[in-house]
């Protein structure tokens, strides 16, 4: 899975160039260009952050026929040739445009610019809450509509059943104990109500599989295992494995679709983990792989790995040529 993570700075006038180059030590990947519609066309898909400095208007007009979405659209931040202003103009949240005007302006001494009302108000961002929280934003409309309670003044029923990474509840956050009370439900599990979910990444896949297995077989098995328990695709965090299947090709492109990293372990490690956790063996397993088995030792690593807390949900089940496990992993502060 490709990330977009460099930096391009936009200029028109000498003065400009000059900011720019001033600029430009904030950011060690990023590239000076001096602006051409049809160059900034171009890389605006490749890029993760554009700064440009010119006139607002220019900005404007160029980036009103690229936008597609809040998810994927990158940051855009405008500076006057003086750097006296400089403007969150695009992704002020997700996209981080709101932190990286702030950073500008502390370099040059500028004046940060940012319009967002939670932002203006000091109330919760619930996006970049949720993204410092590592948790996944299902139904961004429905973001957009529990966030605009925060906005105007009230708070928001939140049913957990996880302790956050920071360990800080904001105070907008009034904690319920049932999903059918909650604007905001922090869940693995699927649910069936009105309720803005946000999925902590907190599912763990151990999968063997024979030689040659299809991604579409290992993507099925994985979508029924997850069906069959109530849970949620947008909570895995990894995908976990025998260090043999690192070639794996099936594997490696349901992995790569889903947008999911993949840890191997060696033979070693899955024997150990075995042991210590008194997993059932397979001869089978242990004369392909020389591993007593796979996918369970290898959920169960990738889990602990991380988190100190985590508990088996499916040991093992086996269908046509794909083996999986399933371990949910608690957060700890």
């Amino acid at each position: 899975m490709h990330t977009k993570r460099k930096t391009v700075i936009y200029y028109i006038t000498e003065n400009g160039l000059e900011l720019a180059k001033s600029i430009r030590e904030l950011f060690p990947d990023s590239e000076i260009l001096r602006y051409k519609k049809e160059l900034f066309n171009d890389k605006w898909e490749s890029v993760k952050n554009i700064i440009c400095i010119m006139a607002t208007g220019i900005v404007v007009r160029a980036i009103a026929p690229l936008l597609k979405d809040k998810k994927t659209d990158p940051a855009v931040v405008v500076l006057d040739e003086k750097g006296e202003f400089v403007i969150s103009l695009l992704s002020g949240h997700i996209g981080g445009a709101n932190a990286l005007t702030r950073g500008i302006a502390d370099c040059i001494g500028g004046r940060a610019v940012i319009t967002t009302s939670s932002d203006v108000q000091g109330k919760v961002a619930l996006d970049l809450w949720a993204e410092k929280e590592n948790l996944y934003v299902e139904d961004y409309v429905k973001l957009k509509d529990v966030s605009a309670k925060i906005v105007n003044g009230k708070n928001i029923r939140v049913r957990t059943e996880h302790i956050f990474r920071s360990g800080n509840i904001p105070e907008e956050f009034e904690m319920v104990g049932q999903d059918e009370k909650a604007d905001v439900v922090i869940s693995s599990r699927l649910l069936e109500n009105d309720a803005l979910v946000l999925r902590p990444k907190n599912l763990f896949v151990g999968i063997g599989c024979n030689r040659n297995t299809s991604k579409k077989e290992i993507s099925e098995m994985v979508n029924q295992a997850l069906e069959k328990y109530k849970l949620s695709i947008n909570s895995i965090a990894r995908v976990a494995t025998i260090d043999l299947k690192a070639d794996e090709q099936g594997l490696i492109d349901f992995a790569d679709d889903a947008g999911l990293n993949i840890d191997f372990f060696s033979k070693n490690d899955l024997n150990g983990a075995v042991l210590k956790h008194n997993i059932a063996p397979s001869e089978v397993v242990k004369a392909a792989t020389g591993a007593a088995a796979v996918a369970e030792p290898a959920a169960i690593l990738a889990a602990r790995k991380r988190f100190h807390n985590s508990t088996v949900v499916i040991p093992k089940e086996k269908r046509g040529n794909v083996t999986l496990s399933l371990v949910k992993a608690e957060f700890v502060l």
